[in-house]
Formats: structure tokens, C-alpha cells, sequence
């Protein structure tokens, strides 16, 4: 969500609650929830608060600028023309791998390949989903949820880069390359156009597992889920996908073995390292109880009244 959108549903959030009265009604968070049976008063104060370490350093004017470079470098590295016959040679573990991890089916690889493909959209939809909905929308810290979404744009710009890059300049020849002879307009799709050639490394295999890792880094320092076992089973979870990725990235002949194996290691280095080196190396972790939020959070809530409620926001 851009700032400009945050801006203008804060700004509704405020005009809400002079309309309707929120002056008179606005109290603390406790006093509102006072009458909320199903939430005893004890375990709502040990709940933990989403809130940014004041140690943590926010998303920098640098970053801004670097993530655009990555972006662009992604973009411009589809421009590479590829070199046919620079890397076809399988060592002897691409080729067991390969022997022993293929579907023989040429239907059935088709349905593992849009299988890597759906469940990596899946990896990078949830990490919008924890920005936004739950930061943003459940806990109400706009700020937080848009230094979150920051981080996941730039680990992801930068791991797309860093494939383009390496997968333009080594020209690996697809495991499947038997496959693709006749009339190039004759060949299946796979076998068109520069894809044929970018075999090393795997790119759904990198960015699933830098999904996985921002998913682990923001869960281990933010309780997203309340903190404790939610928070983990998340970080368990987005590296069981990455896995199951990069497995079929494999048996769909899609890559070799150390094709997937180099790109969940890039990957993984990507999302755990970039967050824990530019923010949340030094800060306290998502295991903290009380962590008080920061003056300058986005903070909305409902009041109930008899004849409706009221909006209630602090920026």
C-alpha cells in the first residue's frame, strides 16, 4: 500500500470521528475494552503490542534509492542475450538427481511446473497479507506495516537482480533440452526465446526462499500472531513451501538439482541476512511482552456507542 493511500484512509479515520462525536468518547484502549467479557483483563495486558523497536533503524532514503536500482537491473537484465553452447555439460550429481527426480509424464511435469508457480504466488501474496491486513488492518500500526512492506519489496528486488544477472551471464542450458528441436514457432514454450537458456540458478527456488526467510525475520521479531507458537508455525510453514518450490522446480525438469540447491541458498540468505543487517540486527525480539508502541504510530480503533460507534485514530 503506498503512503498516499495510508494518508487518505487516516485522514477519513479523522473526519469519521469529528462527525461523529469522537472528542467526548475518545479514552484508552483498556477503558474501551472494559466491558469485553471474553477477554479477561490479566491476559490482555500480557498480550504482546506490535510496535517498532526504537533500536531498529527505519526504511532509509538509501534504501529507496537502492531497491529502485534493483528493480530496474531485474528489468533490464531480461535484455540479455543468451549464449548457445556456453554451459550444457550435467555433472554426475545433476544427472543422478535428475534420473531419480524427473516425473516421466510430459502432462504430469506441466502440472508440477504450474504447481511451483501457483505456491510461489501464494509465498509472496502472504507476505502482502502480513504488511497489510494483519499489521496494517488488525493491529492498526501503519507504520509498521509499511516499513515491513519495504523490507520484503527490497529483498525481493534484490534477489531478482542478483538471479538476472547470474542466470543471463552463465546461459545454463534447461534440463529439457533434448526436447526442444524443430522450427523454434513448432517447439513447446518452454523452449522459445532466451528462458532455454537460464537454467542457473533457479529463480522460483531464490525467491521462494527469500520469502520464507523475511517471513522468519519478521516473525521472530515481530508478534505478528501474538507472538510465541503462531509466529513460529509461520516461519515453519514458508520454509516448508520454499521447499516443496524448489522440489518441483526439479521433478518438473524445469531446473537441475544445483540449480534449486544455489537458489534457496541465495535465497535464504537474502530474506534472513538483508532485514537482520539493515534493521532488526540489535533489537529486542518478538518474545518481548508490553512492548510499548511508538508516538508516532498509525493507530485506529472502534469506540462502541448505543447508537452505532466511533472511529477513533492516533497519528
Amino acid at each position: 500500500m503506498s503512503r498516499s493511500a495510508a494518508s487518505r484512509l487516516a485522514s477519513g479515520a479523522i473526519a469519521a470521528a469529528a462527525l461523529l462525536g469522537a472528542p467526548a468518547a475518545r479514552a484508552d484502549d483498556a477503558t474501551a475494552r472494559a466491558g469485553d467479557a471474553a477477554a479477561p483483563p490479566e491476559r490482555e495486558a500480557a498480550r504482546p503490542e506490535l510496535g517498532w523497536d526504537p533500536s531498529w533503524p527505519r526504511f532509509r532514503a538509501s534504501e529507496y534509492v537502492a531497491t529502485g536500482l534493483f528493480a530496474a537491473t531485474a528489468f533490464a537484465t531480461l535484455a540479455i542475450p543468451p549464449v548457445e553452447g556456453r554451459w550444457r555439460g550435467v555433472n554426475g550429481f545433476d544427472g543422478a538427481a535428475r534420473d531419480a527426480l524427473r516425473i516421466r509424464s510430459d502432462r504430469q511435469r506441466e502440472m508440477a511446473r504450474d504447481a511451483s508457480d501457483l505456491l510461489l504466488t501464494l509465498m509472496t501474496n502472504q507476505l502482502a497479507v502480513d504488511a497489510l491486513l494483519v499489521a496494517w488492518w488488525g493491529h492498526g500500526r501503519g507504520s509498521v506495516a509499511w516499513e515491513i512492506a519495504m523490507i520484503d519489496i527490497e529483498a525481493l528486488a534484490l534477489n531478482a537482480a542478483v538471479n538476472g544477472l547470474v542466470a543471463g551471464l552463465t546461459s545454463r542450458e534447461r534440463p529439457y533440452r533434448a526436447a526442444c528441436v524443430g522450427p523454434e514457432e513448432e517447439q513447446d514454450r518452454d523452449c522459445r526465446g532466451s528462458k532455454r537458456y537460464r537454467s542457473f540458478f533457479s529463480g522460483h527456488s531464490s525467491t521462494a526462499f527469500t520469502a520464507a526467510g523475511l517471513m522468519c525475520s519478521h516473525h521472530a521479531h515481530l508478534p505478528l500472531y501474538g507472538g510465541g507458537a503462531p509466529d513460529a508455525l509461520a516461519c515453519a510453514a514458508s520454509l516448508g513451501a520454499a521447499a516443496a518450490v524448489a522440489t518441483l522446480r526439479v521433478v518438473s525438469d524445469q531446473h537441475f538439482a544445483t540449480d534449486a540447491l544455489t537458489g534457496a541458498a541465495v535465497g535464504t540468505l537474502t530474506g534472513l541476512g538483508l532485514p537482520w543487517l539493515l534493521h532488526y540486527r540489535g533489537g529486542a525480539g518478538a518474545s518481548t511482552s508490553a512492548r510499548a508502541p511508538r508516538e508516532d504510530a498509525v493507530s485506529i480503533s472502534f469506540v462502541p456507542a448505543p447508537l452505532g460507534g466511533y472511529l477513533v485514530g492516533r497519528f
